[in-house]
């Protein structure tokens, strides 16, 4: 099921309008602090397995992705199978340009045209690069999401807190244990999901 609502406008679009409401615009960072992320953070080395044009298409986008804020570590195997992807439907694109999207075959009944597979194979292929440039913030409307997310402080320590240790309380410095709970009502169903 997709978000509801319109979708969002790139920040550009939203600034030439003017602030209409209370939201705050989300800014996507300067290339100064995005280096200054990059540099950071720590690196994030792409899969093993990725190898070729993908790895070119990871070596070009994963600095800017990684200043973003919206890849780390973990992600590294989601973010190479978008860049084998990217690199499959490019030569899809080169073949496309080259042989034509149709082709005749003869039949018994006569000439039939027939969508080339290679057109079949980018169409799949342009779906699914859709979906992850959704979830890395590839387009310009979900960078706005983001970043408008990020102005409204609606994210909280979910994009600054990545790969950090828990927090620690008291003198002691040992993290916080969550307080015990309550014994459930006898006969109470809340009892057996505990």
């Amino acid at each position: 099921m997709g978000r509801r609502g319109p979708k969002p406008e790139p920040a550009s679009i939203k600034l030439a309008k003017g602030k209409s409401g209370r939201r705050p615009i989300g800014v996507e960072p300067s290339a100064e602090e995005q280096a200054k992320t990059v540099a950071t953070s720590g690196a994030v080395e792409p899969p093993a397995w990725l190898k070729g044009d993908a790895l070119d298409v990871w070596n070009r986008l994963a600095p800017r992705v990684i200043g973003m804020k919206l890849l780390f570590p973990i992600d590294a195997e989601t973010f190479g199978r978008y860049c084998r992807n990217f690199a499959r439907w490019l030569k899809m694109q080169q073949r496309l340009d080259e042989m034509g999207e149709i082709y005749e075959i003869e039949t018994a009944s006569g000439k039939v045209r027939r969508a080339d597979p290679s057109f079949i194979i980018g169409y799949h292929l342009e779906r699914q690069l859709v979906t992850a440039e959704a979830n890395f913030g590839l387009n310009p409307a979900e960078r706005q999401r983001l970043f408008a997310a990020r102005a409204a402080g609606s994210t909280g320590d979910l994009f600054s807190g990545m790969g950090s240790a828990p927090a620690a309380t008291g003198a002691d410095k040992t993290p916080a244990s969550p307080a015990p709970a309550k014994p459930a009502a006898k006969g109470s169903a809340v009892g057996f999901l505990q």
